[in-house]
């Protein structure tokens, strides 16, 4: 047998010669590549380089669906009476030809599906992120050990061209919703065939499951171009609300599984963002200071198959109740719409995009590539060359799978999503409570500071609290002088700060009531006396007044007077910077 599969891998290296051929390529564009400066962390609502500390980084791009995992919906194998899934393909081949030849077929799969050619053309769309979903079998090998070789030249490859990877944990030991896209599907019983988490084998899978994120975490700790770790794709999935289990039971298992992982990680990987789905609502998830859980974001997934064309208008009122429900949640982290599609209609993708985007929500469409006969389920279509496991002989697979690369651009669906690809970044919001709007939240140490701000012609002036405090702050003086320009910072457990002045003691309330004029008066701290720290470029930060949700303007037509008016950092009377007092 050894010998027959050695001369059938050589003949398949022959059809491997004219692999990953693609009928239309786009020009791939000039990108920078991913640098230690471009490293993403939370920010409150928003992802930001330079570790959570730089510009609002917007992730917008799609999925490498059908890439390690296959879905036989979407990919040319066909779905036979043996063959459902990706644990069936590996089953069957290992039985027809062997594990050498099992394996050979699998690694002409995916060497062919995706090339070099597929991030170039993801690249010269504009997009700057990819969602790689995996199984678990694609890298844990029989002994334990992790082979990251793939994943590594999928991860080199999208940085050298600009664009961040979300390593998704798609399939995981025993399968998390017994769907194919699992790995395992379990037919009409997939509760049955979730045996991550029921079963007498569950312990020992997240066993595996948990060991996994340990060294994928300790072997990507400060790669910058992973744009974190997505935990587990759609658990329960179909079954969510007809398991039979109770909401909260369901919940509260898969948080758990959530915070184990996020400690593993943790150990390994302090600096990651580490993504954690709903299925399929914000109420799914819990508020994140219930476990302590920072540097995260929150993921969601929607599909609407009823109105398919968007004859009703579905697609986007569908969408749009899930972005209400994000936003009424309110949890401090940013948000990622990780799956998604809008079907058949381009101006529903349009529309339903400028959704997305506006929101400030970051997203990756599903998928880049598919069969033609799904269309706009992909960027890229191929031919269907129903590959049967089952039947087809070694050289027909071998050809088959040499062949997987070729394909063709959508080019409707490509317009469309290129133009919100491109489009600048919106950040998600304040940090918590009532505020909102779409500068980026932003944080600084307790300590004493001094503020200056400049007027129109760009004259800087620092804050003073002048007669002691008892005049409101304005922007008078030229230099700082002492405790009438100086005020102490205050960080709040709810992503607030409150400033304290050094001209009296007391908190600076925005006084709403009086002209929203600021006054250092207080002598605790309240709803008046919290701001938000907001980012305005250049090393300078808008505060935004909780009590009135608007940003604090030194008003030089007024003197320079200090007062919470304005709805937007709209120029340089709304941009502070903070000077450390030595």
């Amino acid at each position: 047998m050894k010998k027959t599969i050695s001369i059938l891998l050589s003949i398949c290296m022959i059809f491997g010669l004219f692999a990953g051929t693609s009928f239309c390529t786009e020009t791939a564009q000039a990108a920078s590549a991913i640098t230690s400066q471009d490293f993403l962390k939370a920010n409150g609502k928003n992802l930001c380089n330079n570790y959570g500390n730089g510009s609002v980084v917007q992730l917008k791009g799609t999925n490498a669906g059908g890439y390690l995992i296959q879905e036989f919906w979407m990919t040319i194998t066909n779905s036979t009476s043996h063959v459902t899934d990706e644990q069936d393909i590996y089953n069957k081949l290992t039985e027809r030809f062997g594990t050498s030849g099992k394996d050979y077929l699998v690694g002409l799969y995916q060497d062919n599906y995706w090339t070099t050619a597929d991030f170039d053309n993801c690249a010269a769309m504009g997009m700057n992120c990819i969602r790689l979903p995996f199984w678990y079998q694609n890298i844990r090998k029989s002994d334990g050990s992790l082979d990251f070789t793939r994943l590594d030249w999928f991860v080199a490859q999208a940085g050298q061209r600009g664009m961040y990877v979300v390593i998704d944990f798609h399939g995981a030991p025993g399968s998390q919703n017994g769907s194919d896209h699992s790995g395992i599907d379990g037919g009409n019983d997939k509760l049955g065939a979730s045996q991550f988490f029921f079963g007498n084998n569950a312990y020992n899978n997240q066993q595996i499951y948990y060991d996994m994120w340990y060294k994928i975490a300790q072997h990507f700790a400060g790669n910058p171009t992973v744009a974190g770790y997505d935990l587990l794709n759609e658990p329960y999935c179909t079954y969510r609300y007809n398991s039979g289990y109770s909401d909260s039971y369901l919940r509260n298992m898969l948080w758990n599984i959530y915070n184990n992982a996020y400690n593993v990680i943790r150990s390994a990987d302090p600096d990651h963002v580490i993504i954690m789905e709903a299925t399929w609502d914000p109420v799914d998830l819990p508020d994140p200071s219930q476990y302590g859980w920072t540097n995260i974001m929150y993921e969601y997934h929607n599909y609407n198959y009823g109105d398919y064309d968007n004859a009703a208008g579905q697609q986007i009122s569908n969408m749009q109740t899930k972005v209400n429900a994000i936003k009424s949640a309110n949890y401090n982290v940013p948000s990622y719409m990780g799956e998604f599609c809008y079907f058949n209609n381009l101006n529903a993708w349009d529309e339903g995009l400028a959704l997305l985007t506006d929101a400030g929500i970051n997203w990756t469409s599903w998928t880049y590539k598919v069969i033609s006969d799904y269309g706009n389920w992909g960027l890229y279509n191929q031919t269907n060359l129903q590959a049967n496991i089952e039947t087809d002989s070694w050289d027909t697979l071998c050809n088959k799978y040499s062949r997987v690369g070729e394909s063709w651009a959508n080019t409707g669906l490509i317009n469309v999503m290129k133009k919100y690809f491109t489009k600048a970044a919106v950040a998600g919001g304040a940090t918590s409570g009532t505020g909102s709007g779409s500068a980026a939240s932003a944080s600084i140490s307790n300590g004493e500071y001094y503020l200056k701000v400049a007027n129109s012609s760009n004259t800087e002036y620092v804050v003073c609290a002048e007669n002691a405090g008892a005049d409101p702050l304005v922007a008078n003086r030229s230099s700082y002088g002492g405790a009438w320009e100086s005020v102490t910072v205050v960080n709040n457990s709810d992503g607030t700060i409150s400033l304290k002045s050094g001209a009296n003691d007391k908190y600076v309330c925005a006084v709403i009531d009086e002209n929203n004029q600021l006054l250092a008066r207080s002598a605790s701290i309240g709803t008046w006396e919290k701001f938000y720290l907001v980012q305005a470029g250049d090393g300078k930060f808008g505060l935004k007044a909780l009590a009135n949700d608007k940003y604090v303007c030194a008003d030089f037509n007024n003197g320079g007077t200090l007062r919470a008016i304005s709805d937007s950092v709209a120029g340089s009377w709304e941009a502070f910077t903070f000077h450390k007092v030595s």
